[in-house]
This record gives structure tokens, sequence and C-alpha cells, in this order.
């Protein structure tokens, strides 16, 4: 990564990754810390669901969750990315749509204050299907209202795709209109990928978003923070292809 001149990395403490970090894990990332490699955290989010009826899966997802924050505090590193919790009861079962938002807003207040004892920041991310807690840009607002210690994660395909999935228009513009609402410095970390509005393709080679205007936005609003590229393609055609286009898709 260092020999591409990529100064951030996102660890992610999920299957099949995290089978790989073993006693030393720690040690080698506050290494790779000293020698100017920004890190940052994605908490599990397999078989995870904060929301959830049964207070045994709200147990485990608490458990999960604030391993990858003591992982971040030992090591140094935030954000730790937290995806939000779901029922799939959304909006079919008011009673149960509610019970679930309670649990996950009561878990979700619980981690952002375990965090900051920790120094450590939460930065929710968006997830592109409706029957998650957070699935579009503008219910980050009555959820930084509840927690105002909470930050985002900016998922640019997730916005992307959900913008499009409700039919918009202009969806890069829908989504900057939604940033100035919610007010950038509230965005503490970005994923950076394309897709073509259908799937969320994790792509940087092929896709319909216009990510130039949506980075040029954020730096002209003042966003310092890492950007994360989620691309599949990395693994299979390597760094240097991706990062090559994204230069291009940039400039």
């Amino acid at each position: 990564m260092i020999s591409h001149n990529m100064r951030a990395i996102e660890l992610s403490l999920e299957i099949p990754h995290i089978d790989g970090m073993d006693e030393d894990f720690a040690a080698k990332m506050t290494a790779l810390r000293k020698d100017g490699i920004e890190l940052s955290i994605h908490a599990p989010f397999l078989e995870v669901n904060s929301g959830s009826s049964h207070k045994e899966i709200r147990r485990f997802s608490r458990k999960r969750t604030r391993m990858a924050v003591d992982t971040a505090h030992e090591i140094g590193c935030t954000p730790v990315v937290l995806h939000p919790g779901y029922t799939f009861w959304m909006d079919k079962v008011e009673e149960a749509t509610e019970r679930a938002r309670a649990y996950f807003m009561r878990e979700l207040k619980d981690t952002v204050s375990y965090a900051q004892k920790r120094n450590v920041k939460i930065a929710l991310e968006q997830v592109p299907m409706p029957f998650f807690f957070f699935y579009d840009l503008p219910q980050f607002q009555e959820l930084h209202q509840a927690i105002p210690d909470l930050g985002m994660t900016l998922d640019i395909g997730h916005a992307y795709l959900t913008k499009r999935i409700k039919k918009n228009d202009d969806p890069e513009g829908a989504i900057i209109e939604d940033l100035k609402e919610i007010g950038v410095e509230h965005v503490l970390h970005v994923h950076l990928h394309n897709n073509k509005g259908k799937r969320d393709d994790h792509l940087i080679l092929d896709g319909d978003i216009d990510i130039r205007r949506i980075m040029r936005f954020l730096e002209g609003e003042g966003y310092t923070g890492k950007v994360i590229i989620e691309s599949h393609e990395m693994e299979r055609l390597g760094i240097p292809v991706v990062l090559e286009k994204l230069k291009e898709l940039l400039s």
C-alpha cells in the first residue's frame, strides 16, 4: 500500500479478514502508524443487528462492536465505521418497527458513549436497503439530534444507489444538497466506489456516478478526513489499475 502512495487503510474486523489478525496484530498496526499510515476500523456487520427483537442478538452485536472500539483504542486509530441496525418489519408493522428502532437507538447511544471514553469516534454508515435505520442521507439529522456526538461515514456508492432507487433525476445533486443540510463537518469518513444505480457493485473502473462532482464539493467544503477506496477490482486487476482510473475520474 505504501509503495502505491496510499496513506490510509481501513481494517475490516469481519471474516475472512479477522481470521488473520493474530496476537501480533496490534503491534503490526502500531508500526504502520509510525510509518505514517492512517488507520480506520470497520466494525463487524455480518450477523450483527443492534435493532434485533432478540436480546441475545443485541448482546452479541454489542460485544462485537465493543471489540472493534477496543481494537481502535489499542492501536490508536479512528473512526470506527458502524452499520445501522435494521428490522424486516420496517413500515409494515408499526409497533415492531418502533420497538426495533428504540433498541437500535439505545444501543447506538451506548456505543458512542463507550467509544468516547476511549477517544474513538463512531461514524455511522448508510446502507442502501430500506429496512435499515440509516438508509438515506437525510435520516442522519434525526440520529444526530438524538446523539450529538455521532458522526457519519458517507458511502458515495450507497448514497447514489439509494437516490437512483428513489428515481431521483439528479442523484449527485441530491447527495450534495443532503450534505449541505447535514453539514460536512459531521462527515468523519468517506467510502468511495461506483455502481450503475441498480446494485451495490463496488466498482471504480465502471459505473455511472459523477465521482468528481461529489469529491470536489467535499473538498470545497473543507473535508480533510480519510477517503477509503472500496473496489473489488483491486484484488482482480491490481491496485495500480484502479488508482489510475481514479486519477482520471478526479482530474
